[in-house]
């Protein structure tokens, strides 16, 4: 009975330190994060993901831009903060492009892919590679977690790391990350990040979808990875494929969606959703300023509309002619406004109307108060006011502005006004037709599924990140792979098995055809022998 009760303390002990020694392998592990990108909107999607994983216990290091948004970061988060760039209002009105032609894409896709380079110039110029490398040699780290934008002149230093990465997309998937983990994206019904239709597609925005996306996945691979490895090269002394190492190197990518409001497109285990994971729950009833508080108080039943288009763009630079058209139908109608407005000078005296340069946006959306907002069809902010359930006007100015507000108008939650058609008439209207009761039935009903996930969208998000890093992330890595990332386009379609059988069709038709044409000659031949009358 003793030698029981002492194997089964053995056995006890065992399993307690197997499971100790597989916390250790996890929570011990150590993270690079890369993201050269300057954007305050991006990394306000990564870095609940990188906070999370150093409350966890690994010990995360950021190349960033950004400072940790005002927060209180855990101990082992540690920022290398990357200076040159102003991080927001960047965008003007003369930007705009809201119709999406090629034309557009292309000069967008231009712009982009400038940006990507200076960036890669400004992190390779500062002293932070070199410290990674020489940390690296002292205790080597564990996985890479960076951005997948409109570069990836980072990759060099996984490169040389030897380590797997992990990919992060602050909005749907650009056209050309989709091929790095072998993900469909049929451009008959799956839009692009450049474009946004009405759903289902017409042939002709079919032909734009198709065009623009195999077009601009060409442009990114020949024009945009191979300035990138030219760069890689010239500080890091490597040339490689910058295109194959991605497909090889990539085991996850995080991308910033739900399908409550993208729509269902095609997920494998590499694509992860992590739509809504900036969002902070506990922000939702947080206290407002005592301006807006007051202002929120003394609002009529008809409520308010909050109205704002982001930190990349200031209303305050909108065209005078545009404003004085705004305001004027605004006065006219029976709810409130706050507005988020850039400078002191603002266009109104009215009591209806509260200017602000800074609003905390979540809590403001889902105050009961407010009733409508009006946004620029961010993500950020859609996703936000998915989650609050509010009716959305949307006025998309630049990037994945245009697919995320044809999102909203096809799931019944809003409406599209543009940047050019906005004039007393078409406000009226616009501001009209968001008050039908339908518009607050289905935002209503979107955010419940939104909000009820089977996970939370950043627990989902650090599973994965845990799941990869198990015994260094070899064997997750290494299943988590496709082999259909190393097929030529030829045969990832497969054309050459179409192509076969097209071939023994052709083959069986012609001697088919041989054979019928045989018969006709021989009974052709019989039958004029046979009708042939003997005459003296």
């Amino acid at each position: 009975m003793k030698m029981k009760e002492e194997t089964a303390i053995l056995l006890l002990a065992f399993a307690l330190f197997i499971a100790t020694a597989q916390i250790a392998t996890v929570n011990g592990s150590r993270i690079l994060g890369i993201f050269p990108h300057f954007g305050y909107s991006h990394f306000k999607v990564y870095y609940p993901l990188l906070r999370a994983l150093a409350e966890r216990g690994h010990h995360v290091t950021v190349v960033t831009y950004i400072a940790a948004l005002n927060e209180t970061k855990p101990a082992n988060y540690e920022e290398l903060l990357l200076k040159g760039r102003e991080t927001t209002n960047m965008i003007t009105f003369a930007d705009v492009l809201p119709h999406r032609t090629l034309y557009d894409i292309l000069t967008e896709i231009n712009f982009v892919h400038n940006e990507g380079q200076k960036a890669c110039k400004r992190l390779y110029e500062s002293v932070y590679v070199d410290k990674i490398f020489k940390r690296h040699e002292r205790k080597p780290y564990d996985l890479v977690i960076t951005e997948y934008f409109n570069t990836d002149c980072q990759l060099g230093i996984p490169y040389l790391l030897q380590l797997p990465v992990v990919g992060l997309s602050s909005c749907i998937l650009m056209p050309f990350h989709y091929d790095r983990i072998a993900l469909p994206d049929f451009p008959s019904y799956v839009q692009s990040e450049f474009v946004g239709f009405p759903e289902v597609l017409k042939w002709h925005e079919r032909l734009l979808n198709f065009l623009q996306m195999k077009l601009l996945k060409h442009i990114y691979r020949y024009r945009t990875n191979y300035y990138d490895r030219r760069i890689i090269n010239k500080y890091l002394n490597v040339d490689f494929d910058v295109d194959d190492f991605a497909k090889r190197s990539t085991g996850l990518i995080f991308v910033n969606q739900h399908y409550t409001l993208h729509g269902n497109k095609p997920l494998t285990p590499q694509l992860v959703e992590m739509g809504g994971i900036h969002i902070d729950e506990t922000a939702v009833n947080a206290t407002l300023p005592a301006k807006i508080e007051k202002f929120l108080k003394n609002a009529p039943l008809a409520g308010v509309l909050f109205f704002s288009w982001g930190s990349m763009v200031r209303s305050s630079s909108m065209p005078t002619e545009k404003v004085q058209t705004i305001v004027k139908v605004l006065e006219q109608q029976p709810f409130h406004v706050i507005w988020k407005w850039e400078t002191d000078e603002v266009p109104t005296k009215s009591k209806k109307f509260l200017f602000v340069k800074w609003a905390p946006q979540l809590s403001l959306i889902c105050h009961p108060k407010v009733k409508y907002f009006w946004g620029h069809g961010g993500l950020l902010g859609t996703t936000e006011n998915i989650y609050c359930g509010k009716p959305l006007i949307v006025t998309p100015l630049y990037g994945d502005q245009s697919v995320n507000a044809n999102a909203v108008q096809n799931r019944g939650v809003g409406t599209i006004l543009l940047f050019d058609d906005i004039n007393e008439k078409n406000l009226r209207a616009t501001l009209m037709e968001i008050r039908r009761k339908s518009y607050a039935d289905h935002a209503a009903a979107l955010s419940h599924m939104f909000r009820h996930q089977d996970k939370k969208p950043l627990d989902r998000a650090v599973w994965w990140v845990e799941h990869l890093l198990q015994e260094n992330g070899k064997t997750a890595h290494k299943l988590l792979q496709t082999k259909a990332v190393k097929l030529n386009w030829f045969v990832y379609y497969s054309l050459d098995s179409v192509a076969i059988i097209l071939l023994g069709l052709a083959v069986i038709l012609y001697i088919v055809r041989a054979f019928l044409r045989l018969l006709c000659g021989f009974f052709c031949k019989q039958g004029k022998q046979s009708g042939k009358v003997k005459t003296k």
